[in-house]
């Protein structure tokens, strides 16, 4: 129990990728819904269903860039983390 706080944030590390996988699949479940709905409504035109879709490929993609950022901060983090534990 030395290294308690690289054990917090590997718990809190944990948490967090839960969470993100919670959310991922929220927003699968999202989209399949929003694109059966598009296929059988007739109400929606297909200029607004393209930019709709282009609307979330886009976030989609700062998503993946946000994920991507948190993920190389914790990497450092953990590192850092480790180093002082090894260091004392």
């Amino acid at each position: 129990m030395d290294n308690i706080g690289l054990e917090m944030f590997k718990m809190w590390n944990s948490s967090w990728r839960n969470y993100v996988q919670a959310l991922g699949l929220m927003q699968d479940q999202g989209e399949r819904m929003l694109d059966l709905a598009f296929g059988q409504s007739q109400a929606v035109q297909e200029e607004t269903k393209r930019l709709l879709k282009d609307g979330m490929t886009r976030a989609q993609e700062a998503q993946k860039s946000y994920l991507q950022v948190v993920n190389d901060n914790f990497k450092k983090i953990e590192e850092l983390l480790g180093q002082s534990y090894q260091e004392s």
